[in-house]
């Protein structure tokens, strides 16, 4: 993966024809579905000399609990990255453990996704515009042992996006200096039961900043709010919502969330480096109640490493602790934040 890369970087051309393809098996472990592999095929191609780099994929995944998915898309910017559209299908059969209150329930979840969304550039840092998605989804047993009633059955959802981004990062995969601000309002329907929709609103900011030739501190702070008629996959997750690394992303979710991390990141050598992180957060079902409730909180240690010289994208691995003593290892491609 990484000659393709470097070769693909050192063009000093731009058109579609003049991209490259990319094939590379990706591992990664997260605490919600366990140890895979993830397949994918992309092509990276430049529209112009100021466009940020477009790309069209493929990917396909299955872990060790079972869980499979597929997914197509892309993303391509052009016009002096004025323009940004993104558009993807996927389908996926996923089995994890859903809390139904403090009983964690071995689920299966399938689903159909159709996800579109256009950004348009006001200036070369904000970026305004929507996104609509549609999925069907249905949620059961994991086992013909049954539990607890389950929050949803089967749902046909339809949301529909707004979007704000003020971004001034140096670099869109590992960030330096600069920051990230971005604003969503989501409309919600449920097509497939009456007079259900909902309203959902989450702002994250991210702060990148080099303290020396090797070292960067970065933050993340995100709040999120969201009606009691949505679902429960669309509610407020620590773990989901923010990428909170500690707990799984099923176990804490409700209708409002605060959470904040800070990272020191340490580059090595050229393309090996280690991390330190610390966060905290809370799900609660309003923001008020957050304080009623106890600090959840975790922190750890990573490693980084760079898969190209001329593209800055890692592949990661963390190890967390949080304030039960429960330790988790996070195993994934980019950045945190």
């Amino acid at each position: 993966m990484s000659s393709s890369l470097d070769s693909a970087a050192k063009e000093e051309v731009y058109g579609f024809r003049e991209g490259s393809v990319v094939v590379a098996p990706i591992p990664f472990k997260n605490v919600l579905i366990g140890t895979g592999l993830v397949l994918g095929a992309g092509y990276l191609f430049q529209t112009d000399a100021n466009s940020d780099t477009s790309i069209l994929g493929l990917a396909a995944m299955r872990s060790d609990n079972g869980s499979n998915a597929f997914g197509i898309g892309g993303s391509v910017a052009l016009a002096d990255n004025r323009w940004q559209v993104s558009v993807s299908a996927a389908e996926a059969d996923v089995l994890y453990d859903l809390f139904v209150g403090q009983i964690p329930v071995p689920v299966r979840q399938t689903g159909k996704l159709i996800d579109g969304e256009l950004l348009y550039g006001l200036n070369p840092d904000l970026r305004v515009g929507g996104g609509l998605r549609y999925l069907e989804t249905t949620l059961g047993y994991a086992s013909a042992s049954g539990g607890p009633p389950l929050p949803e059955a089967e749902l046909d959802l339809a949301t529909l996006r707004l979007i704000a981004k003020w971004d001034t990062r140096n670099d869109t995969l590992s960030a330096r200096d600069g920051h990230l601000l971005e604003a969503d309002l989501v409309y919600g329907n449920v097509v497939s039961a009456e007079n259900r929709d909902y309203f959902k609103g989450s702002v994250a900011f991210t702060y990148h900043h080099s303290l020396s030739e090797r070292g960067t501190l970065a933050a993340h702070v995100v709040g999120c709010s969201v009606s009691d008629s949505a679902p429960f996959f669309s509610k407020c997750s620590l773990g989901g919502t923010d990428n909170f690394r500690g707990y799984s992303p099923a176990e804490f979710l409700n209708n409002a969330l605060l959470s904040a991390q800070v990272e020191y990141r340490q580059d090595v050598t050229k393309r090996f480096g280690v991390v330190g992180f610390i966060g905290a957060g809370n799900a609660a079902s309003s923001f008020t109640a957050l304080g009623e409730q106890d600090l959840k909180y975790a922190g750890g240690l990573g490693v980084r490493y760079q898969l190209s010289e001329k593209f800055n994208a890692v592949i990661s691995a963390d190890v967390s602790l949080n304030d039960r003593n429960e330790d988790l290892l996070y195993i994934y491609v980019g950045q945190r934040f």
